[in-house]
């Protein structure tokens, strides 16, 4: 049962993914690319792409790796409705029901309030 849930919001985020780099800035098809669309999102989110770097270390060598896990997915919902200026019910929503609260913030709602900035890839 978990593996479902946990697949259902890894497909909510990747479906939205496009919406928020279009909103950002971006061009919709970097959302697309596996390791890219991290990097980018980061930097949407305006986190030091290091810090992925760090984290994925302490996933991988700490043993309570779950409680690293489960944080970032708590407060992944905050950090991307802070980013496009939606209020905390939005937030709770994507943490709750993340297959709906996710497209409604990337396609529907808020406005991305940090700066986006275009980036030309030949």
């Amino acid at each position: 049962m978990i593996q479902i849930v946990l697949l259902v919001y890894l497909i909510s985020i990747y479906i939205s993914l496009p919406g928020l780099f279009i909103k950002s800035g971006y061009k919709f098809y970097l959302a697309l690319i596996p390791i890219v669309n991290i990097y980018f999102l980061f930097k949407i989110l305006k986190i030091n792409p290091i810090f992925l770097i760090v984290y994925s270390l302490l996933i991988i060598v700490l043993p309570f790796r779950e409680l690293f896990v489960t944080m970032f997915a708590v407060f992944f919902p905050f950090m991307i409705c802070d980013a496009f200026e939606d209020n905390i019910l939005f937030s709770l929503l994507c943490l709750i029901v993340p297959f709906a609260g996710y497209p409604i913030v990337a396609y529907f709602n808020g406005v991305y309030q940090y700066g986006g900035e275009e980036i030309e890839f030949y």
